[in-house]
């Protein structure tokens, strides 16, 4: 495996640092972005059943709503991923990135219900 990281902080050696700092990163990052495409393929689903039944669901909605977790998995790349950090820095950009996520956890929330209740009935 190839050096991700030149040096690494606190005294550990580097390749302990990398199994337990930047690799998760990575996995955490690569999990948002399924996680991410996962809501858009919903909404690309949603989007076929409004054209082939004729009834409203809102796929746009569907779509838009968890770029949150994709800006989530940037802030997260940028900081800990190529930055090397182990967590996002404290002082706002956390709470920005966290918040990102959660609001966009409760819009996709929303919107799938939303969904739900369509393909329901009502």
């Amino acid at each position: 495996m190839g050096h991700i990281l030149f040096s690494a902080p606190f005294g550990i050696e580097e390749p302990i640092y990398q199994a337990l700092a930047i690799i998760p990163n990575y996995i955490l990052v690569l999990g948002a972005i399924l996680l991410w495409l996962a809501f858009i393929f919903l909404g690309i689903i949603a989007r076929r059943y409004e054209i082939v039944l004729g009834e409203k669901t809102n796929w746009q909605f569907m779509i838009i709503a968890p770029t949150g977790i994709l800006i989530f998995a940037v802030i997260q790349l940028i900081f800990c991923g190529i930055g090397g950090k182990i967590m996002l820095p404290k002082g706002g950009v956390n709470y920005l990135a966290y918040g990102f996520f959660f609001l966009s956890g409760i819009l996709s929330l929303i919107a799938n219900l939303r969904f739900y209740s369509v393909t329901k009935g009502k």
